[in-house]
């Protein structure tokens, strides 16, 4: 009975939310509480299309799957889905997640991305579980909570009436204190990463998806997808809430 009486208060809250106007977190016009974005913000939003099929850059030719860079060098993860460009407004949103703790941006990216991977594995199986790039203790106290967690989290909830996967928090931890990765050249992000992950376990998964929320260089979730695959992966995914489109020096 207590139960049910804390669902119905929840079910409440939630519909009297649709109700309740609010102004748009960035142009300001009317929307509701519900959706803390107006529906004009979110589809101007710039979209990752004609991505390679690999890397996840944006591609001028329309004709192949996969760009030339890969067909050259294939990245050490299999396939990067992202939803948006890291582009204004979307790095300004994920700046405000990530530095301010604006977690009430985080849902309407989630959800364009929710879309974007339920389309993406129509042909194809899904991984058996997902993985987040981890923050380590020392950055998780100074920041307050695990941009990526909370992202592998909510992905979690809203897929996995598409798909049967798991959540794995802990498999891969983040044994070094590293410098930020913002502002370093490709080079230096590579050897930044050195050593800075480890597999806290062994497993069983054969295919797997890490979630961050930005790929820029590739350097974070090439780093993890080496490690997973010398315990055995065979395949690793890449799921983002935005791609830098253009690969730093």
């Amino acid at each position: 009975m207590r139960q049910f009486k804390i669902r119905n208060r929840v079910y409440n809250w939630l519909n009297f939310k649709q109700h309740i106007t609010i102004s748009c977190l960035l142009c300001r016009a009317d929307t509701t509480a519900d959706k803390p974005l107006c529906g004009l913000c979110i589809d101007s939003l710039p979209i990752a299309s004609n991505a390679c099929y690999c890397c996840g850059l944006p591609m001028l030719e329309s004709f192949s799957q996969v760009c030339a860079n890969c067909l050259k060098k294939p990245p050490a993860f299999d396939r990067c889905i992202s939803a948006f460009q890291y582009d204004f407004p979307v790095n300004f949103l994920i700046q405000k997640i990530k530095h301010q703790r604006q977690i009430v941006f985080l849902p309407p990216l989630v959800k364009q991305l929710s879309k974007i991977l339920i389309h993406s594995y129509d042909d194809e199986p899904w991984p058996e579980t997902i993985i987040p790039v981890p923050l380590h203790n020392q950055r998780l106290r100074v920041r307050g909570f695990d941009q990526s967690l909370l992202l592998a989290r909510k992905l979690h909830t809203g897929i996995n009436e598409n798909s049967v996967l798991s959540l794995e928090s802990r498999l891969v931890k983040r044994q070094k204190y590293t410098d930020s990765q913002q502002g370093l050249t490709a080079k230096r992000r590579k050897t930044n990463l050195k050593n800075a992950f480890i597999i806290s376990k062994s497993f069983s998964f054969r295919h797997v998806a890490i979630v961050d929320d930005v790929v820029t260089t590739g350097a974070t979730v090439s780093e993890i997808a080496l490690l997973l695959k010398k315990q055995g992966a065979e395949r690793v995914d890449v799921w983002c809430l935005a791609r830098t489109a253009v690969l730093q020096n």
